[in-house]
């Protein structure tokens, strides 16, 4: 076992079913070294948000899960966001390209997806264990993806033109999230929303799609509410704030 900077330690594996099962599988004993990164050449079994699956080919993309104690429950509403900005903004510093955050987490360049994050919470008497699983593609071509995520999927080596370093990623990626996941404890929420008003800009006024409790619902993304929420304007001049559900666009 080695140790990342900023403190979070790495367990390294070949490849297994997610990295985020694997924590949930072991878990009693992983949550000893928590603040712990796990990562994984590829995946079988990755997956998303709503279950979907989440490709991950052998030795092109970073895949891990970050599990750590959360200090205070009020955090738990932007934990989601913070994961976002914290890749999305190791990407911009890495890659020194423009990325967009699709509320809450899915991080997009060029109108395709990069990056997906996954949080799942494990409330354990008087503990609150986070794990924060984060797909990138990195180095995957158009031939690299399933046929169904050929016109949505994207990749660094696409946006780029050139191959990037796994391994240095993966310890761009536990920095950033090390230095969010501090400044989310230490300074509450206003700094984590208005990076992620920063990087949602290019959305601004777009009217969305938007799939909540069984209905598919349309409206105009007006804003990131203060405490981390999806404003948007429904038909009839509604302003509305949502908390759960699934931008679709």
């Amino acid at each position: 076992m080695t140790t990342y900077p900023d403190h979070f330690k790495n367990i390294h594996l070949e490849r297994c079913e997610s990295t985020n099962d694997f924590i949930k599988r072991d878990l009693p004993r992983l949550e000893t070294d928590f603040p712990l990164m796990v990562s994984a050449d590829g995946q079988s079994s990755g997956r998303g948000r709503e279950n979907r699956g989440w490709s991950s080919p052998e030795n092109l993309g970073i895949y891990a899960t970050f599990g750590f104690r959360l200090p205070d429950k009020r955090c738990l509403a932007l934990l989601p966001l913070a994961a976002g900005i914290a890749v999305g903004g190791m990407l911009e510093n890495w890659t020194g390209k423009n990325f967009d955050l699709k509320w809450p987490n899915d991080i997009l360049a060029a109108g395709k997806k990069i990056a997906g994050i996954l949080c799942e919470t494990i409330v354990n008497a008087d503990k609150i264990l986070c794990l924060a699983g984060i797909g990138i593609n990195v180095n995957q071509q158009p031939g690299d993806f399933p046929d169904d995520l050929q016109e949505r999927a994207g990749s660094l080596r696409q946006l780029t033109g050139v191959a990037w370093p796994l391994g240095a990623g993966r310890e761009r990626l536990a920095a950033s999230m090390a230095s969010w996941l501090g400044k989310l404890f230490a300074a509450g929420g206003s700094c984590i929303v208005d990076r992620a008003r920063q990087l949602s800009r290019s959305f601004l006024g777009q009217t969305i799609s938007f799939h909540h409790q069984g209905r598919m619902i349309r409206g105009i993304f007006l804003d990131i509410a203060p405490d981390g929420g999806l404003l948007l304007e429904l038909s009839g001049g509604e302003k509305k704030i949502f908390y759960s559900g699934e931008w679709l666009d």
